[in-house]
């Protein structure tokens, strides 16, 4: 493959940067038809994850992708590790209760943890680092947003706190802070723990496009463009629903695009990864790049694909 193409009147390359600085994978197509416990559907952090667990709880598992995995939405990700998503919780608690909005809190805490975990267990090296996690208020409108995502945060036990001083150049109105979150290299975590998958009864299939989920008496057939796999259950882990029923969830998903620029500064980068409140998005973190150097990762601006 030759050298990515270079985007008109910006150096470098127009490449995600966890793309470009982790190895390649080369696992083969599915040949024919099989059977496992469980097939997973869709080779990201989230099917990756799925499968990895369940072969540790000592199912056979197959784990299907139609390019290579950790190339879609993950390989493109801002990789932030942390449960505050903007201001979400005071949403969450007036549309949904305060009992799922704990729920919610609850999961996110966990997988926070969970990614630790195996970090040190297997001693990933995937620059996981704990961070401070800051919703930062551009206005004073704002401002009482945040304020108000403090108070519905903390009335679910999550650590959360109201900041003034928010350690980013340019004018802020204050911020909430999350503590202990944290960030990392998506692939080179990912790619490790999808190491672990093939063996004993258990695969992983590039290249293989799933076409349609058959149920069955004794299960699922998934049906691929290479074969077919029998399995008891099969888990969608797919960016976009492909089984959508009885929700159908494809017709009310709208694409959206955002864009990133990794960016060499002559400062060192505030402690914290940071997004802003209100209005278009943007998206702050660090990482540590080749020669002791740091790349600060902006990301934001989304709008709806093709307008």
């Amino acid at each position: 493959m030759g050298e990515p193409e270079r985007n008109d009147g910006l150096p470098g390359v127009a490449e995600s940067y966890w793309v470009a600085t982790s190895p390649e994978t080369g696992f083969p197509p599915l040949d024919g038809d099989g059977r496992v416990d469980v097939t997973v559907i869709g080779g990201g952090i989230a099917g990756i994850t799925t499968a990895f667990l369940l072969k540790r709880a000592g199912l056979t598992v197959a784990l299907l992708d139609a390019g290579r995995i950790v190339k879609g939405a993950t390989g493109y990700t801002t990789a932030k590790i942390t449960s505050l998503h903007r201001l979400i919780y005071r949403d969450l608690i007036d549309r949904f209760g305060s009992t799922k909005a704990r729920q919610y809190a609850d999961a996110n805490q966990a997988g926070i943890e969970m990614i630790a975990s195996l970090v040190r267990e297997h001693n990933i090296p995937c620059s996981f680092k704990r961070k401070p996690a800051y919703t930062y208020a551009e206005s004073e409108d704002s401002r009482d947003l945040v304020a108000a995502e403090v108070d519905a945060a903390r009335s679910l036990h999550l650590p959360a706190a109201f900041v003034d001083d928010v350690p980013l150049p340019g004018r802020t109105y204050g911020a909430v802070i999350l503590e202990n979150q944290a960030q990392f290299h998506p692939r080179n975590y990912l790619l490790l723990l999808a190491g672990h998958l093939p063996g004993e009864g258990s695969y992983i299939f590039e290249m293989t496009r799933a076409l349609g989920i058959e149920e069955q008496d004794d299960g699922v057939r998934v049906r691929t463009d290479q074969g077919s796999l029998s399995s008891d259950y099969a888990v969608l882990a797919t960016h976009y629903p492909i089984y959508d029923r009885p929700g159908s969830y494809f017709a009310r998903m709208r694409a959206s695009r955002s864009y990133a620029l990794g960016i060499r500064i002559n400062e060192p980068f505030p402690d914290g990864i940071f997004i802003n409140a209100d209005g278009p998005v943007h998206s702050w973190r660090s990482q540590p790049a080749a020669s002791d150097s740091e790349l600060v990762i902006v990301t934001g601006e989304a709008h709806g694909t093709g307008r």
